[in-house]
């Protein structure tokens, strides 16, 4: 008599063990985004990168505008001293 009792308890708590192996499976699956959810993320995450990026762009091509126009106008400068002597 001992002995079923022994086999059935160690049946029962592998039933339950198995029940919540499943029960924590399907939880781990509900927090995992889907696909789609994933890419969304990836494409925000593109779109501010490239806003940073195209900003970063024209402040550097402002930059170098206003370098040219210093180094045109010392040209000038230089070219007109020249014209001088």
């Amino acid at each position: 008599m001992q002995h079923f009792d022994v086999e059935r308890h160690a049946r029962d708590f592998m039933e339950a063990a198995k029940k919540l192996q499943l029960y924590f499976i399907g939880l781990q699956h509900e927090e995992l985004p889907t696909k789609e959810a994933t890419l969304l993320k990836d494409i925000a995450e593109m779109d501010e990168e490239m806003r940073t990026k195209t900003q970063l762009i024209k402040k550097h091509e402002k930059l170098i505008l206003g370098w040219r126009k210093e180094l045109k106008d010392q040209l000038d400068k230089h070219i007109t001293e020249l014209e001088r002597v």
